[in-house]
């Protein structure tokens, strides 16, 4: 194996609280790196361990097969494609967890799902690219779109990536955590009857 290294925030086993495997066991590989900086993100991305990946890989429950690649942004880490090949070459699934602002083909297509969050403008951070977008509308069977949603500002910005995508399966609205008691549901109801609207698990059962 080779020496490459990893800045990772944390490494632990929980429940998938997001998206479509919602409830899920997994193993989360949290990397610290990240190119945006979201107004409600919860993640201390300035502590951090320089830990091999031989060191990551011993920390993994095996008996569960799903490994969560998050952060930050995965996709900083140049060695990425290095320790998805490690992950699955010993029976692990990886699901990639990415902004959704950069694109490497070859990261995706190794992956066994990719989760895009793409950003809505109340993250302050209003950006994706088209390649990764595409990637997922190409490959509806094995990746999900998720959208944070605040405000109706949000809703509109959601509207109008939804309607580009017309067919696509996997679209996700998640609630922005402090805002959950103020989204109208009833309008996501009449206006995308095909939508899953998701809360963040983990938080009502006080996880990580």
């Amino acid at each position: 194996m080779k020496d490459v290294r990893f800045k990772v925030n944390e490494i632990f086993v929980s429940i998938q609280g997001e998206g479509i495997f919602v409830g899920l066991p997994m193993n989360f590989i949290r990397f610290c790196s990240c190119n945006l900086s979201c107004s409600w993100c919860d993640t201390a991305y300035s502590k951090g361990t320089d830990m091999s990946c031989a060191a990551i890989l011993k920390k993994l429950d095996k008996k569960i097969k799903w490994v969560s690649l998050t952060g930050g942004e995965p996709l900083m880490e140049k060695e990425l494609p290095y320790i998805i090949s490690e992950l699955k070459g010993i029976g692990f699934n990886a699901l990639l967890e990415t902004n959704g602002s950069i694109y490497d083909k070859k990261i995706f297509s190794s992956c066994d799902h990719i989760s895009l969050d793409l950003k809505a403008p109340s993250s302050g951070n209003c950006v994706h690219s088209k390649d990764a977008f595409c990637y997922c509308l190409e490959h509806p069977k094995k990746s999900q779109i998720k959208v944070v949603v605040q405000d109706e500002c949000d809703m509109r910005f959601f509207a109008k990536m939804y309607t580009s995508a017309e067919g696509y399966p996997n679209w996700i609205i998640q609630p922005e955590w402090s805002r959950i008691n103020e989204i109208d549901y009833s309008k996501i109801i009449s206006k995308f009857p095909d939508v899953r609207v998701i809360l963040q698990m983990h938080k009502f059962l006080k996880v990580r």
